[in-house]
């Protein structure tokens, strides 16, 4: 089946999101080149074929995804398929999705809700590679240590999403006991 996807500008920026039938299969951050964008979920997509064109769902998201970045609570309940990922990873993303907006969980915790307290890593990796930055919201899960730890857009962007959501920081450390 055709991956359909759109790359949205706003104010000098491009953010996408691409589609397999009716689920969300990838989104992309806002970059400053379309192509970046459009070479982002290619790479997220892989092998498959992706038709670029306007589409509504995939704006939409888009358009979520700039909202999100100027600081709006933002709910994207739009149907997301990730059943192709390994299972561990499915799991990782699925726990991550439940992370309510304005609150932060540590990668050590969230490998201990999937029943490996030891599994931290392995569930930061699990995150790097999760192919809907913002709809599973990564963001939100820090270091035991209130660093921001590791981010697809880099630890400023990430800091900002979590500013944006009320979160508040201590130097460069969140404050965990909010």
């Amino acid at each position: 089946m055709t991956i359909i996807a759109s790359i949205l500008r706003n104010d000098g920026l491009y953010a996408g999101a691409a589609r397999r039938g009716n689920k969300l299969v990838a989104t992309v951050l806002p970059v400053n080149d379309e192509n970046v964008a459009k070479k982002a979920l290619m790479r997220t997509i892989h092998d498959e074929n992706i038709e670029f064109r306007d589409d509504p769902l995939c704006l939409l998201v888009s358009q979520k995804i700039f909202r999100t970045f100027r600081g709006e609570k933002v709910e994207f309940n739009e149907p997301i398929e990730i059943s192709h990922l390994p299972p561990f990873q499915k799991r990782v993303l699925e726990a991550t999705k439940e992370i309510p907006w304005g609150t932060v969980t540590t990668y050590g915790k969230l490998a201990d809700k999937l029943g490996n307290k030891n599994a931290a890593r392995a569930v930061g990796n699990a995150l790097a590679a999760n192919p809907l930055p913002l709809i599973i919201a990564c963001h939100r899960v820090v270091k035991s240590n209130g660093e921001i730890g590791g981010f697809g857009g880099g630890p400023e962007l990430k800091k900002k999403l979590l500013q944006n959501e009320g979160l508040k920081f201590q130097g460069n450390r969140i404050a965990l006991n909010q």
